[in-house]
């Protein structure tokens, strides 16, 4: 069980923010709750308590508790994007198929509460169509789809519908984190990962 030092680190660990500061104080709280309750029923009063600042002391950071909520899901989405983006320098599709695989499982063990966060609210904030610029295009999704459709003009692996393949791919993680989620599987999805890599590839040789 976690001592009292891990459990401070934990409540004062930021997102965006330096640890320890008022602001990751306030995106810690923000993103337990969020994950753990839903953003609609989250309250900018409940996120203070949990961060022990005023709730005037949000406002400071953030114009509103969606503008909070956003920030939190695209840092993670971002950092995902970023990880996969770099995967394509390595020398075959197996190797940034692991690489992926990796980022995610890493993305989920070393911080649960905005992974969860970033998995329940993807399609709140990826489903307008009206949102353009760095963060419709700077996504993982894409990322792994430029991975797949340059491992087909490669050959690779067979030609197909590289945006089927890249759903699939990620589907496999995903899913698995959900079942996380909902308690069907327990531990570190880590433990999990020479298997989810099994299947990636399997999806991607055929």
């Amino acid at each position: 069980m976690p001592g009292s030092a891990d459990k401070s680190f934990e409540d004062h660990r930021g997102v965006t923010a330096v640890d320890g500061a008022t602001k990751a104080r306030i995106e810690r709280a923000a993103v337990t709750l969020f994950a753990r309750q839903g953003i609609d029923a989250v309250t900018t009063r409940a996120i203070a308590a949990g961060s022990g600042v005023s709730e005037g002391a949000i406002y400071r950071y953030y114009h509103s508790k969606n503008a909070l909520a956003e920030e939190l899901f695209y840092a993670l989405h971002h950092r995902l994007a970023a990880d996969i983006r770099d995967a394509g320098a390595l020398p075959s599709i197996a190797d940034q198929a692991r690489a992926i695989v990796s980022a995610y499982c890493h993305a989920a063990d070393d911080d649960w509460s905005l992974f969860a966060y970033h998995l329940l609210n993807a399609h709140r904030f990826l489903s307008d169509p009206a949102r353009k610029g760095e963060k419709k295009e700077n996504n993982p999704v894409a990322e792994t789809e430029r991975l797949i459709m340059s491992a087909m003009a490669n050959g690779e692996i067979p030609q197909g519908d590289a945006a089927l393949k890249s759903a699939m791919v990620l589907g496999v993680v995903m899913q698995t984190a959900l079942h996380k989620i909902y308690g069907r599987i327990s531990g570190d999805l880590s433990a999990h990962k020479e298997v989810l890599e099994k299947a990636v590839l399997g999806i991607l040789e055929n």
